[in-house]
C-alpha cells in the first residue's frame, strides 16, 4: 500500500450505519466495504505516526483486525472514522512502546497534507527543500507520542477538534491545548535546529 494522495470521501451516515449493522450480523462483504472505504484514512494516520510504509501497512491491517473483532460492541449510528483512527493511534502507541525508540524516516504525508512544497527546476531550491523536510522530520520525531498524534490527526486527516477528541478520548479543550503546545514545541525545535532565536 502506498501513501495515498487524497483523503477518503465521506460516507453517508445512513449507509455507514447499515454497513455496521450488517457487519455486526456477520456479513463479511459489508465489513469488506468498510475496509475499502476507510483504508486510506487508517493508512494515512498510521503512516503519519510511524513515517514508515511497512509499519503503516502492518498497523493498518492490525487496525482492521481489531475493528473486526470489536465491531459487535460498536454503536451503529456513531461515526466510524474517529473509532478506526483511535484504534490506529493506539496501535502506533503500542508499536512505539515496543520499540522504545522513535522511527527515523520521513513524514512526507504530514508535509503533503499541511502544505505543498513547490520546488522548481533550480537545484539550489531542491536542496533547500530537502534540508527543510529533514529538519521538520527530525523536529517532529522529537515530539511526544501525544503531540505527534494530535498534529497528524489535525494536519494529515484534517479532523475537526470534536473528532480528534473522540479519537484520543479527551475533551475538545484538551485537544486544542495539546495542538497549541505541539505546534509551539515543533516551532521551538525547528528554531533550535536552524539556530534562530525563539
Amino acid at each position: 500500500m502506498n501513501a495515498p494522495a487524497q483523503r477518503s470521501p465521506v460516507m453517508e451516515p445512513g449507509r455507514e450505519a447499515a454497513l455496521v449493522r450488517a457487519a455486526q450480523g456477520g456479513d463479511q462483504a459489508a465489513f469488506g466495504e468498510i475496509v475499502r472505504h476507510f483504508q486510506r484514512t487508517v493508512y494515512r494516520v498510521a503512516y503519519a505516526l510511524t513515517r514508515n510504509a511497512a509499519d503503516a501497512d502492518d498497523l493498518a491491517q492490525e487496525t482492521f483486525v481489531r475493528a473486526y473483532q470489536a465491531i459487535g460492541r460498536f454503536r451503529a449510528g456513531e461515526p466510524l472514522r474517529p473509532w478506526l483512527a483511535r484504534i490506529a493511534v493506539n496501535q502506533a502507541y503500542s508499536l512505539h512502546r515496543r520499540r522504545r525508540r522513535r522511527p527515523e524516516t520521513s513524514i512526507e504525508p504530514l508535509l503533503e497534507a499541511g502544505r505543498q512544497w513547490a520546488a522548481g527546476d533550480d537545484p539550489a531550491e531542491r536542496a533547500a527543500e530537502t534540508e527543510s523536510h529533514e529538519r521538520l522530520a527530525e523536529a517532529f520525531a522529537g515530539l511526544s507520542d501525544e503531540h505527534q498524534a494530535v498534529l497528524a490527526l489535525r494536519v494529515v486527516e484534517d479532523l475537526p477538534y470534536e473528532e480528534i477528541a473522540r479519537v484520543l478520548n479527551v475533551p475538545a479543550g484538551t485537544v486544542m491545548s495539546r495542538l497549541s503546545r505541539a505546534r509551539a514545541e515543533l516551532r521551538r525545535r525547528l528554531q533550535a535546529r536552524t539556530g534562530e532565536a525563539p
